[in-house]
């Protein structure tokens, strides 16, 4: 368990650099890049005397080991080219917004989802079951722009329950954004939950639960459900990825401080080190989660833990 454990983190640092790279060669190819000012060289440190021993010259190949170097080991991105603020001063906060954001939509997600797919198994056919699938199929089909506009329109101007603007130190305020977010991944939750359900609840052994005599509550939710969720973790790192996409655009309908706006604006004003930053961090951010996601399946499912014993 613990190999599998560090094998899936030692993946993070092979995508991290090839990510970095792929940007890296992008943004230098631009005109006027401001990453062809950076500087090879640092202050002395290690990596100037390897430099050095090997006679490397301030090229391509040492400004991308150079940035690589400085973000790992001194947490350094790089410094804007009209200010010349260090980019991790306005990365702070603006990550703490993002992070923020999409954790509380993926916990509204996952406690929205999983339990009205599971009524709407236990009800199938039902009038329940068919609202549930109604509501699910219309919150899946409106962008994230567009449901931001009505849930506005409704809660700000029609019902006046939340302000127009509001601080963002508040948990009020992240209401409307995390609502936003999360109505999209819920109906998709939903939709994955009910199938599972169903096709666990005619499997051999639910039925031999049955005639044992063990309740329903036991049947569904202590040897249903474990198996059903097995589908469900294993794309939570593909509905991660749709919540943050979503969390990007959010941010800037919003006006909220968060990585979205913060790379717009970096776009916008051609600060390419902050762009850079705010990809690696999202990166980092995505890599994270899937990997906590194929360790948490492990927990689920015993076959992943069981296959790489085998594989050993």
């Amino acid at each position: 368990m613990q190999n599998y454990i560090l094998k899936r983190v030692i993946m993070i640092i092979p995508v991290i650099l090839g990510v970095v790279l792929v940007l890296f060669v992008l943004l230098y190819s631009l005109p006027g890049s401001s990453i062809r000012q950076m500087p090879a060289y640092g202050n002395g440190d290690t990596l100037d005397s390897l430099f050095t021993t090997i006679n490397a010259g301030n090229n391509f190949i040492t400004k991308y080991i150079r940035y690589c170097y400085n973000v790992a080991f001194h947490f350094d991105f790089g410094r804007l080219s009209a200010s010349r603020l260090s980019v991790i001063s306005d990365l702070g906060l603006r990550l703490r917004n993002t992070v923020l954001l999409l954790l509380t939509g993926i916990c509204v997600t996952l406690a929205a989802g999983i339990p009205l797919g599971i009524y709407a198994a236990l009800h199938k056919n039902r009038i329940g079951d068919r609202i549930i699938n109604f509501v699910s199929l219309l919150f899946s089909s409106i962008p994230n722009y567009s449901l931001a506009i009505l849930l506005t329109l409704f809660f700000v101007l029609y019902l006046r329950i939340i302000p127009l603007i509001n601080i963002y130190t508040s948990p009020q305020a992240f209401f409307l954004p995390t609502l936003t977010i999360s109505l999209g991944g819920a109906a998709s939750i939903i939709r994955m939950t009910r199938t599972c359900m169903l096709e666990v609840l005619v499997q051999p052994y639910i039925t031999a639960l049955r005639s044992k005599g063990l309740s329903d509550y036991d049947v569904i939710f202590r040897h249903g459900l474990r198996n059903a969720l097995i589908p469900i973790v294993s794309s939570l790192g593909g509905l991660i990825s749709q919540l943050l996409c979503g969390t990007l655009v959010v941010e800037y309908f919003f006006t909220i401080p968060g990585l979205g706006s913060f790379m717009l604006s970096a776009t916008v004003m051609r600060e390419h080190f902050e762009l850079l930053g705010g990809a690696v961090i999202l990166t980092l951010i995505l890599t994270i989660t899937n990997i906590a996601t194929d360790i948490l399946q492990t927990f689920i499912n015993p076959q992943v833990k069981l296959r790489y014993a085998k594989a050993r």
